[in-house]
């Protein structure tokens, strides 16, 4: 069985030589390790499409090993494909394998690289862009493109605290159009998350109803007009005391275009993507991955 390795050497648990640690793991469970080497997500997909031309998905398999950043990466490669994808979570939060049930502890998860079973999940897409956990508009969007790298790789996502907080105190609501297949309205508002899973970082779940197989997105729109506002909403969000909260809206939908005024970022998987407008929409079971087996 091959196993096309790519890898993150920035994620936050693969310094030193934990590559080689890795490689070693998976050899040792009977794979054959095939590296995957380019720079950038497109070079990444690029690379990925060429080296799975040819391939079986019963003779071959993608193992990610980083963050959701690093899985954000091949998802371009193997949306709508049953190449299947196994994640070994190395990165600073590992949202993604949190919400499978991969093990944190890399042997383990090779374990599942190796012998998992295969479980098809949804995608989203948005702008034409496969995401897996969720696409964030304003606010979550502006602190993600402004976190450096450097600092990033330093304190890991205590830097998004760091910057979430600064940020918070002085970010502006804006007029948010969302159109669904369903409905469409605007309000007032400086987040929307739209998720196709139910964690949105380490164990604190916001769509707390998302499924990631359950065939639709969830949009939580918090609405407001007031730092007074906001800041009584986060305070709910965090404290998962925001359901049925003033100004926090929910809906489920297979479609979603969402434009602000003025036009505001947005966010996938945790990577800053651009600006509004974006239309997303639902890939259903266009992903096979690798999860443990019932024990």
């Amino acid at each position: 069985m091959k196993a096309f390795l790519v890898a993150n050497p920035n994620a936050g648990r693969m310094r030193g030589d934990r590559y080689s640690r890795v490689e070693a793991c998976l050899r040792e469970r009977g794979l054959e390790v095939v590296g995957i080497t380019a720079t950038g997500p497109e070079g990444v997909a690029g690379a990925l499409r060429e080296a799975l031309a040819g391939e079986s998905p019963d003779t071959a398999r993608v193992v990610a090993a980083g963050g959701d950043g690093t899985i954000h990466t091949v998802l371009p490669a193997l949306c709508g494909t049953e190449f299947p994808l196994a994640i070994l979570p190395v990165g600073s939060v590992n949202v993604l394998a949190r919400e499978l049930g991969v093990p944190l502890n890399i042997e383990r998860a090779c374990d599942v690289a190796a012998a998992g079973r295969v479980r098809r999940i949804d995608l989203g897409l948005a702008n034409g862009r496969p995401f897996a956990l969720m696409a964030g508009v304003g606010f979550d969007a502006e602190v993600v493109a402004a976190v450096a790298p450097a600092v990033k790789g330093l304190i890991g996502s205590f830097a998004y605290v760091a910057k979430g907080l600064d940020v918070l105190a002085r970010y502006p609501s804006s007029l948010f159009r969302l159109r669904t297949e369903s409905e469409e309205f605007e309000s007032r508002a400086w987040l929307a998350v739209i998720s196709n899973a139910a964690h949105y970082t380490y164990r604190w779940r916001l769509n707390l109803d998302a499924r990631i197989d359950d065939g639709w997105l969830d949009v939580c729109l918090f609405e407001a007009d007031s730092p007074a506002q906001t800041a009584q909403q986060v305070v709910a969000a965090l404290s998962g005391r925001h359901r049925g909260h003033p100004g926090v809206r929910h809906l489920r939908a297979q479609l979603v275009r969402v434009e602000c005024e003025p036009s505001v970022a947005y966010q996938l998987d945790g990577d800053p993507m651009g600006i509004t407008p974006v239309e997303i929409r639902l890939q259903p079971t266009s992903l096979s991955v690798l999860v443990p087996n019932p024990r």
